[in-house]
């Protein structure tokens, strides 16, 4: 078992180094698998620096992470809108200001709350990959500054209503966007959003019908979906082949999940 786990880590790790564009790196027949808030399982510290650095040293790359602005417009990971869950403080993120958000901590670690920033250069400094939820910031500050750190063509931006798309959209910098996609009509209402439908990927929920799936992959876009919930509990309870059915009838680009590297596992063996 630890030669294999040694193995797919290194493919994992081989796979992100050698690539520069998220959105090229889809165009090969493979499912991209992405932790759940940089937690390469559920015991490890959620949207934390600890767990991104850690995930780097065993050769996994790509990462979902969650972004929130503060009072005074400063950018943080975190996924909630409050402190109360995830750290040593309470009250909502954006009600407070950096000064004191510099100094809260999180739960479990020594570690401060991260700021956006901290995430890109890191990112930008090992070569990861990040898909961006990002709550109630904007989405102009978000994308600025990850043109900053020269990291566009390296993170999808999600997002999940018509308006925010909509935002997204109107911002000057290209990058990968995903879009939520719930009936076949869907795919027109966005194509016809865009003069660069290259650049659009299609959200489609876990228990979303099958078609829709092959009617993104017909119309050339990438498709996200998880397996998150109900689907990752029966896997650690039945075992890791619980994947299998879900991933060949779907066959996703991208795949969020709790347990990546059991997925990995599971689609090392198929």
């Amino acid at each position: 078992m630890k030669v294999i786990f040694a193995f797919i880590c290194f493919c994992v790790f081989s796979f992100a180094s050698e690539a520069q564009s998220l959105r090229k790196l889809l165009e090969e027949e493979q499912t991209v698998l992405f932790s759940h808030r940089v937690a390469l399982e559920p015991s490890w510290v959620e949207n934390s620096v600890y767990s991104l650095e850690k995930s780097g040293e065993m050769g996994f790359m790509f990462h979902e992470i969650d972004v929130v602005e503060s009072k005074d417009g400063v950018l943080y990971v975190l996924h909630d809108k409050t402190l109360d869950r995830t750290t040593s403080s309470k009250g909502a993120v954006k009600e407070l200001a950096s000064a004191f958000l510099d100094g809260v901590k999180l739960n479990g670690l020594k570690e401060r709350l991260p700021r956006l920033e901290d995430f890109l250069a890191i990112s930008k400094e090992k070569g990861f990959y990040l898909m961006l939820d990002v709550k109630e910031a904007s989405l102009d500050k978000v994308m600025s500054l990850v043109k900053k750190f020269d990291m566009l063509e390296r993170v999808v931006l999600l997002t999940f209503s018509k308006e925010r798309t909509a935002e997204a959209l109107a911002l000057e910098e290209r990058f990968l966007l995903s879009v939520l996609i719930t009936e076949e009509d869907d795919f027109d209402y966005y194509l016809c959003k865009t003069e660069q439908p290259y650049y659009l990927a299609a959200y489609i929920n876990k228990n979303g019908p099958v078609e829709l799936f092959q009617k993104a992959r017909s119309l050339g876009l990438p498709t996200i979906t998880d397996v998150l919930g109900a689907i990752d509990a029966q896997a650690q309870e039945e075992g890791i082949f619980v994947y299998t059915d879900f991933l060949q009838k779907r066959k996703p680009n991208i795949l969020v999940s709790d347990y990546p590297l059991q997925v990995e596992l599971r689609m090392s063996m198929d």
